[in-house]
Order: structure tokens, then C-alpha cells, then sequence
């Protein structure tokens, strides 16, 4: 099923949700690789990359199979969305996507994420700046079921979206007071997707069991965790593919973009979702978790007969 995002065609409704901390390059890659409709980038501060911060700038790397592109901004102020999506090293991209969402204390305390939904005005000037500043390239919000457990608004958050100049939306059905505690509430999400004349991406609690229940509740779906170590969530078989051959892709990409001992160092945080639910890997994972190496640890990885 194909979904227009503006002027943007996307080729599949099962996308990859922005996740600070993972989504980079080489996993978004791997994402593409099994069959994701649209990868977003991390986190993006606008504030960053006006200031020409060299961290935020590496973090806009694109994997050639990106296409359409989407990255993701954060902030507080319009006038620094304005200038972020005019920035010519967002030339590349397809989507401009809002965080409206994030829970973290470090971003809720300076006004920006989910912050946000507590300020429906200053919200929606963020989103008009954007908007004026895009070039007619798609701007979409992500966003939760409210900030408050007490008080439910993302109904009334969309609305406000979609008459400021939103493209589509993604709802997270859980509230920031919630963080990644407890369930999504689908029902909000549903709501949303029946009312909203833009598309509606559900978010939160998309696993393999039940990804084609969730697809049928509204348009499309962003998978942030559930494709963590899952990456072929997205190709939607019956039999899942390989631990270790996503494994060792995912290796690959990595050591491609970050050399060597960064991925030997940063790919372990990935290593308890590929480990997830089979044999006892947890003195072998213990060992890779002392590898410098990323190459050393190819070969530990390729050679271990216990990693389907």
C-alpha cells in the first residue's frame, strides 16, 4: 500500500520511527534493506545545526538507499525552525518531520518535544515557520497522546497540525508523563486516523504479532523499539530472517560509516535485542562486549554456531 505524504510517495506504509541513540545511518540502512517505507534520522536540534555543530551535522549522513528522505528536528522556538529548514544541508531531504513527542526530562525542560503539547500556540507557529521555510517539501509532526495522563488532547493536538500545515502525523499512543511505560492506547490513535484528512501513522507497542492488526486500525505505522534487533519487522514474513546474518549486515554498515572500534563499542547496546528470546548467548555476548574490534568481532559472530 503506497502513501502520499504531500508531494512525497511513499511505497509501503510500515516505517521506521526516529530513535535517538539508534537510528543512525547504518541501522536506518539496514531498516531499507528489509523493506522500510521511510527511515527518519535521530533527534536533529535545530539549534545544532544553526550553529554549525559538527555532531549535529554528521548525524544528517544519508544511506544510498534512502529515498525519500526524512529528517527529524527538535526545538523550542520557531524562528530556529524557520532558519534550520533553510539551512542548505537539509537540501537533501524529502521530509521535514517535527519532534513534538520526546519525553525526556532534558528536552522537556527546556521546552521542546512533548513539552510542546503543552503549548498548542506556540506549537503551531512551529510548525507554520517550518511549513514557510520547506520549500514545498512535506512537513510532518510527531506527537503523543497527550502530556498529562489527566488530560488527553492529541485529538485536539492533530487537529491544530493539520490546519497549521502538517503533511501527516505520527501519534504515539502513550503520554509523556507515561514515557515508555505501560501500553499504547490505540483507540486514541484510531480516533485520530478516522477524523484527520492527512495520514496518520500509529506508534507504540508495533511488534511482529501484531503488525497487520495495527495496520489495519489506520493508515500506516511508525516501528521504533519492536525493530530493534527485528529489522526485518519490515519485509512482513512469516519466518523470520537470520540473527546473525542482520547481525553481521548491521556490522558491516556500521564499521562502513564509523570505523572499526566505534562500532566494536557501539553496537553493543544493539546486542541484547538480537540476543532476545533465543539460546544462552550471555557469556558469548559477554565476550563480545570486551572486543575492541569490529572486524575481531565479525568473525566471533560468524563463527558462533548457537546464533541462528
Amino acid at each position: 500500500m503506497s502513501i502520499k505524504i504531500g508531494n512525497v510517495t511513499l511505497n509501503g506504509n510500515v516505517t521506521l520511527a526516529p530513535m535517538a541513540g539508534f537510528g543512525d545511518v547504518a541501522f536506518r540502512r539496514l531498516c531499507r534493506d528489509y523493506g522500510a517505507a521511510l527511515t527518519t534520522t535521530e533527534m536533529i536540534s535545530a539549534k545544532g545545526l544553526i550553529y554549525g555543530s559538527k555532531k549535529t551535522v554528521e548525524m544528517l549522513r544519508l544511506a544510498p538507499n534512502e529515498s525519500p528522505s526524512c529528517v527529524q528536528l527538535f526545538g523550542s522556538e520557531p524562528k530556529d525552525f524557520f532558519e534550520a529548514v533553510s539551512r542548505p544541508e537539509l537540501s537533501a531531504f524529502d521530509i521535514i518531520d517535527i519532534n513534538m513527542g520526546c519525553p525526556a526530562h532534558k528536552v522537556v525542560s527546556n521546552h521542546e518535544g512533548s513539552d510542546l503539547m503543552r503549548d498548542f500556540n506556540r506549537a503551531s507557529e512551529i510548525i507554520k515557520a517550518a511549513v514557510s521555510a520547506s520549500g514545498g517539501r512535506p512537513v510532518t509532526v510527531k506527537f503523543r497522546a497527550g502530556f498529562y495522563d489527566d488530560d488527553i488532547c492529541a485529538a485536539e493536538f492533530a487537529k491544530m497540525a493539520e490546519e497549521s500545515g502538517a503533511a501527516a502525523l505520527t501519534v504515539h499512543g502513550r503520554t509523556a508523563e507515561q514515557g515508555y511505560s505501560g501500553f499504547a492506547d490505540w483507540d486514541i490513535i484510531c480516533k485520530i486516523a478516522s477524523s484527520a484528512d492527512i495520514p496518520v501513522f500509529g506508534n507504540g507497542d508495533v511488534k511482529r504479532d501484531n503488525l497487520n492488526i495495527r495496520l489495519n486500525m489506520t493508515e500506516g505505522v511508525a516501528i521504533g523499539r519492536g525493530a530493534l534487533g527485528n529489522a526485518d519487522i519490515f519485509a512482513r514474513q512469516k519466518k523470520p530472517a537470520s540473527k546473525k546474518a542482520m547481525l553481521l549486515k548491521h556490522l558491516e554498515y556500521m564499521t562502513f560509516y564509523f570505523g572499526a572500534e566505534f562500532t566494536a563499542v557501539n553496537i553493543r547496546k544493539h546486542l541484547p535485542y538480537y540476543f532476545a528470546g533465543g539460546k544462552d548467548l550471555k557469556q558469548f555476548r559477554a565476550r563480545l562486549n570486551t572486543i575492541k574490534d569490529a572486524y575481531i568481532m565479525y568473525r566471533e559472530i560468524e563463527n558462533c554456531p548457537e546464533l541462528p
